[in-house]
């Protein structure tokens, strides 16, 4: 039986100084190690020496974890084999053929004297002959019954995010490695640490013993800086059913593989290609149909290119990727292939046309392009993924920026970093403003003495304000003798006192076109709703708070000129307001070099809003309310035409006209006919007095 390395690390620690000065050595004669490789090695072997033996090493990708490993392995290698008879077998763990051949070829070319052996398919291993066996997961599992548990002496995990599904955990029980008092060293090594399914890693790994990652390795040069760009597509993911923590990428790609989305990735490689002179761009799509799209709407336009999917042939991925790697293709297309374990460090730019809720898979994706090259400076990352924020994670995520908080093109690291410190100053503002306001409302609907004095004011408002209540609710307010119905209290109106407060007393002209809808008017047919609806379970009121955009000229729609995207559902009316508040003021944001989508939306009380209506808006307005007017001038008894009249020509002014407008372009009749009841409301209250 072999003894195993935890059985003398008594023995082992006594030489850890000699042996560290000893790799130093030798690492001069092969290739020299990175300071952060070795810290990473010695945090493995400083771990081990003290008990804690199943470890992790975090690592960006492009940090070289297959260098470190295999100089860990020697290292441990070289302690064991100088203080114990016997051989010292090493057991890497791979779940791609790629990751497999990385590994093999990196130790055969650093450590030409190892023997190092592939269990893998077609490939055996002979054990008995092996220093290092490399083996794929998926064939070690049936392979099991030829390895006696005591057979390797340490366990080395590639891709350890991987670690904590079935197949490697019964390998690992197979050597009987799976707890934390194993006595074989289980190494992993990953650059990102987590499980879309949440499966916790602390069943395999009790602690990661270093982390390096993206933002530190750029910051000391050892990856390639990465200029971000965010390109807006109308792409409504909210109805995109998601598995674990990611979307289902059968609806996800009927979703984004449409001729007009594809339009924008292929205009916006073709100015980014002129501008950056790109040569090498790997694209990432949903699924196999969305990566073919793209390819034939590339190559129709004169662009090289070519795709790898599950069904293309190993030998023929080979290929492709030499001629990439060769400079033979323009844009190298996949889906889920080029994630893990492809070193391809030509690659100058990557279009991210896959949204993702997974923090891991855009790590990995933009980890693709930023290993060192001589070809480039710097690796151009096109994000196509910000046009919903239903928990999709984009590049600016890395620093903590919401893809809806803004927009970048070419921003760094550094770019990005000073963007994120504006927004958290400029929330700050935004916070204490909201706070404040908070404050004053608190005191406004409190305030139990001026109940009464809700009557005159709805008979003095603008008719038009009224119809941004829930007039069924005010009309209990004026039922009973001008006051409140006996026996009511103010908490019991509280929800209709809310909505007056907040949408009524609002600085932007809110509108209302249904019972329970209200919206904002921004730039052209961009526009906020506020949707009052009932919660999942039925029990309670919710608002919902969505953003609607206006389709680009260029992307025709017969069902609909602009796309919903969910902002917020709460109970609370006030944090939808509050949320308003910071998009309206992010829309405002003007960063030095920044074009904003959406420019400054008119104030409710801008002095050209005061203003009498134009006569095309007084004949636009009349026109729509005679027509509602006539198809129900039985609810309206007492209304009368000149009446109407009266009111478009003597109390309307150029706001009420364009709230009108726009609220009629969402619903025909509702509105209108809200003014009408209003207006007859208003009419009756003055006969009586």
């Amino acid at each position: 039986m072999i003894s195993t390395l935890a059985t003398r690390i008594p023995t082992f620690c006594i030489s850890l100084k000699t042996l560290r000065t000893k790799v130093i050595k030798r690492c001069h004669s092969i290739p020299v190690l990175r300071d952060y490789q070795q810290d990473a090695i010695n945090a493995c072997v400083d771990s081990i020496r003290q008990g804690t033996k199943r470890i992790g090493v975090s690592l960006a990708t492009g940090g070289g974890k297959t260098v470190i490993f295999s100089n860990l392995i020697d290292q441990l290698r070289q302690s064991y084999l100088g203080e114990n008879e016997g051989s010292f077998k090493s057991l890497i763990l791979v779940h791609r053929r790629e990751l497999a051949l990385q590994a093999t070829n990196t130790l055969k070319k650093i450590f030409p004297e190892l023997k190092v052996h592939i269990e893998m398919g077609k490939y055996e291993c002979d054990i008995e002959d092996s220093d290092v066996i490399v083996a794929s997961v998926q064939t070690l599992i049936r392979r099991l019954d030829k390895y006696n548990s005591d057979s390797v002496n340490l366990i080395i995990i590639d891709e350890a995010h991987h670690s904590v599904a079935n197949s490697y955990r019964s390998i690992l029980d197979h050597f009987n490695a799976s707890t934390t008092e194993t006595k074989i060293p289980v190494v992993g090594f990953s650059a990102t640490f987590e499980r879309a399914d949440k499966r916790a890693l602390s069943t395999v790994m009790d602690k990661i013993v270093y982390h390096r990652g993206i933002l530190e390795m750029i910051d000391d040069k050892w990856l390639c800086e990465a200029k971000f760009t965010s390109v807006k597509i109308e792409a409504d993911l909210s109805t995109v059913k998601s598995t674990t923590d990611d979307f289902q990428l059968s609806p996800l790609s009927s979703i984004m593989n449409t001729n007009e989305i594809n339009e924008v990735i292929l205009k916006t490689y073709l100015h980014k290609k002129q501008k950056k002179s790109l040569k090498s761009t790997l694209l990432f799509g949903v699924d196999k149909t969305h990566v073919r799209s793209l390819h034939k709407l590339f190559k129709a336009n004169g662009i090289t290119t070519d795709y790898v999917t599950s069904d293309t042939k190993q030998i023929e991925r080979d290929n492709i990727i030499q001629k990439f790697k060769n400079g033979e293709i323009e844009v190298l297309m996949n889906c889920g292939i080029f994630t893990e374990g492809t070193d391809m460090p030509n690659i100058d730019c990557i279009l991210l046309c896959r949204p993702t809720k997974s923090r891991s898979l855009l790590i990995q994706m933009i980890g693709r392009g930023l290993r060192l090259h001589h070809s480039k400076d710097n690796c151009h990352i096109i994000d196509f993924i910000g046009a919903s924020n239903v928990g999709v994670v984009s590049a600016p995520t890395l620093l903590g920026i919401r893809s809806d908080e803004t927009e970048f093109d070419d921003a760094t690291m550094e770019d990005l970093k000073a963007i994120q410190g504006e927004i958290v100053a400029k929330q700050q503002k935004i916070d204490e403003k909201l706070k404040a306001l908070f404050q004053n409302n608190e005191t406004t609907v409190g305030n139990v003495s001026e109940r009464n004095s809700a009557v005159n004011w709805i008979q003095n408002a603008n008719s038009l304000d009224l119809t941004l209540c829930s007039f069924d609710s005010f009309r209990n307010f004026t039922q009973s003798n001008n006051s409140y119905p006996a026996g009511k209290e103010l908490d019991e109106a509280s929800e209709a006192i809310k909505e007056m407060e907040l949408l009524m007393n609002s600085q932007y002209p809110w509108v209302k076109f249904a019972s329970n809808a209200w919206g904002l008017p921004l730039k052209g047919k961009n526009h906020l709703r506020v949707y009052k609806e009932k919660s999942e379970d039925k029990s309670s009121v919710v608002y919902h708070l969505k953003m609607y955009r206006q389709l680009p000229s260029f992307i025709t729609n017969k069902y609909a000129d602009y796309v919903p995207k969910s902002i917020i559902k709460d109970a609370s009316l006030w944090n939808v307001m509050s949320k308003v508040e910071k998009i309206i003021n992010t829309l405002n944001q003007d960063l030095e070099g920044q074009t904003m989508q959406y420019q400054a939306i008119s104030s409710k009380f801008s002095k050209w809003r005061n203003a009498a209506p134009t006569p095309k808006q007084r004949c636009f307005v009349f026109k729509k309310i005679k027509k509602v007017y006539g198809e129900s001038a039985k609810d309206f008894i007492s209304l009368s035409l000149d009446d109407i009249t009266k009111y478009i020509d003597t109390k309307m002014t150029k706001g009420d006209a364009s709230n009108l407008i726009f609220a009629s372009s969402l619903a025909p009749v509702y509105p209108l006919k809200s003014l009408l009841r209003i207006l007859e409301y208003q009419k009756r209250r003055s006969s009586i007095k």
